[in-house]
């Protein structure tokens, strides 16, 4: 059976670093390594010599969150990495999700640093809180080698559509996900991976794993680091010899739209090789607003890497191979829905809608699109996404088999709708995220996308279906700090827009404060929640109105 924990220390070597730029910390992960056996030892103490079964990771990115997952793999303990505050609507509700996760997983403690904020009311959830600030090198080491008992990690879902359930993953799952990752995105010894997605989200993870069996150097920063100053960010990317990185679509927008306020004539993004876009939707024109944005600086051609992936397989499915150049495809609209065949728009199509291929599977896992009756899919029909490997979970954490979400002959429902072309995969959608309006089928993706496109409303967006007592409608929240009379004259522009590109009246905008729309850790809008809490509101919000701060 796979050890994780023998093939980090069998792959590494002196010349490999682990560094943090945001806090001044270089060490060699031989280091790290050996702090990681003292930290092991400190926690088996702290269990009072019994072995802890599942453990929780509350820390920011950073040298504990990596030493602490190396200590639990040192005592064959199983990681379930928690989330952090960020884009929660407020300690009531971090705290509430946090709760049901270690209540669910039965976590015997939570590891946590000087960077974890509410450590006070963690403690009233329930495991013991373990501080890992220190190396604790002074620790003896657990006596003999490490022995996992159970599963190697249990990822949490971020929730975008439903409540977070855990994805159990053994060693064989995760080394079978994060070679199929090395392989696929062309990785080679040498290479630097540079990341500041949380390590809790699950491209977060699954890129630094690689990066830990293979011997990659690792540069890490904060997330907050990269949201608040973008471009200064990419400096320090750069001169920190990165050659790889892993993001959703956002990263590239944010970079795309820093920009425009200029690109420092000595960044030299020459040396970066690989930059996978996943985690949500790809947006051809950001690939191109990026491309464009950062010509000038040295950008490799092929370096943008669209694909798609979930927890459930450990990460990766499918991604466009090194040195092809990303595709798309202009299609009609309303030939985009579950069961249609797709058709190519004409030039003159303005609703057309743009779907940007994910690329080629990646060896060996299993794809297959399948209607509403189980049956395979042709090329250019839409359906569900269906998956099975090495790399894919046997089912999440405590859930019966009935309500598992697997067919009667053991591949994985994904809830992703899409279509194969020209042996490719091109994502549309989700099924449960469809809004219907008079028999006509829309992805808020969709509506999304055409609200961002009004120069005021490039923030953050919601848009879901909304049923009254009048008629079925679609609600599009788009969060603004703008004035009442600015943002009103900025919803009739949304409006305009959404009538001119997708042929829809039954729309209401509104315009909220910042922190209003729920996002997951990788920044995809949580649909449902912000749904439910729009539902629970305040009485006296008109349609097409603003909601003050």
């Amino acid at each position: 059976m796979t050890d994780l924990w023998e093939l980090v220390c069998a792959g590494y070597g002196p010349h490999m670093t682990l560094t943090v730029p945001g806090r001044g910390y270089s060490a060699p992960m031989t280091a790290i390594l050996r702090a990681a056996e003292g930290t092991a030892g400190h926690i088996e103490q702290v269990a009072a010599g019994r072995q802890p079964g599942r453990v929780g990771l509350l820390l920011d990115n950073g040298e504990p969150w990596v030493r602490g997952l190396l200590a639990l793999w040192r005592l064959g303990a199983t990681a379930v990495p928690l989330p952090l505050p960020a884009g929660f609507t407020g300690p009531a509700a971090y705290l509430a999700q946090v709760g049901d996760i270690c209540a669910d997983a039965g976590l015997d403690a939570i590891l946590v640093d000087s960077s974890t904020v509410l450590a006070a009311s963690l403690g009233r959830i329930g495991p013991a809180l373990i501080d890992i600030t220190d190396p604790m090198a002074g620790f003896a080491p657990p006596a003999g080698g490490a022995r996992l008992r159970g599963s190697a990690v249990i990822q949490y879902t971020s929730g975008s559509t439903s409540r977070p359930k855990g994805v159990v993953l053994t060693q064989d799952n995760v080394m079978a996900g994060i070679e199929m990752l090395w392989r696929a995105t062309g990785s080679r010894q040498g290479d630097s991976l540079g990341l500041w997605l949380p390590l809790y989200h699950d491209m977060g993870l699954f890129s630094l794993l690689s990066a830990l069996v293979h011997g990659m150097s690792l540069s890490l920063w904060r997330p907050r680091e990269f949201i608040r100053r973008p471009m200064e960010w990419l400096r320090q990317f750069a001169a920190a010899g990165c050659t790889t990185t892993t993001a959703p679509n956002f990263f590239y927008d944010i970079l795309a739209e820093a920009a425009r306020e200029g690109v420092p004539d000595d960044i030299d993004l020459s040396a970066w090789r690989i930059a996978v876009n996943g985690a949500e939707p790809v947006r051809p024109r950001t690939l191109a607003a990026f491309t464009e944005a950062f010509a000038g600086c040295g950008l490799r051609p092929g370096l943008l890497r669209p694909a798609y992936g979930l927890a459930e397989a450990t990460l990766l499915v499918c991604m466009v191979p090194p040195g092809d150049e990303p595709r798309s495809l202009r299609l009609e609209r309303s030939h985009t829905s579950a069961g249609a065949r797709v058709r190519l728009a004409a030039s003159d199509d303005d609703g057309a809608r743009t779907v940007a291929s994910c690329g080629r599977l990646v060896p060996p896992m299993r794809l297959r699109i399948r209607d509403g009756d189980g049956q395979d899919c042709p090329d250019g029909v839409v359906g569900e996404v269906q998956i099975a490997g090495p790399s894919v979970t046997a089912g999440y954490l405590g859930v019966e088999a009935p309500a598992q979400p697997f067919t009667c002959d053991g591949w994985l429902r994904t809830g992703d709708l899409a279509f194969m072309w020209e042996g490719e995969v091109y994502l549309v959608g989700r099924i449960k995220d469809m809004i219907v309006i008079r028999g006509v089928n829309y992805y808020p993706e969709d509506v999304e996308e055409v609200v961002r496109a009004v120069p005021e409303a490039r923030g953050l967006c919601a848009a879901f279906a909304w049923v009254d007592e009048e008629d079925e409608r679609i609600v599009v929240l788009w969060e603004t700090q703008l004035g009442a009379e600015a943002a009103a004259t900025t919803n009739v522009a949304i409006r305009g827009r959404i009538r001119e590109h997708l042929g829809l009246d039954a729309v209401d905008v509104v315009a909220v404060p910042p922190r209003t729309i729920q996002v997951t850790s990788s920044g995809k809008v949580k649909r449902a929640q912000t749904r439910e809490a729009w539902r629970g509101r305040p009485t006296g919000n008109d349609r097409d109105g603003s909601v003050s701060g």
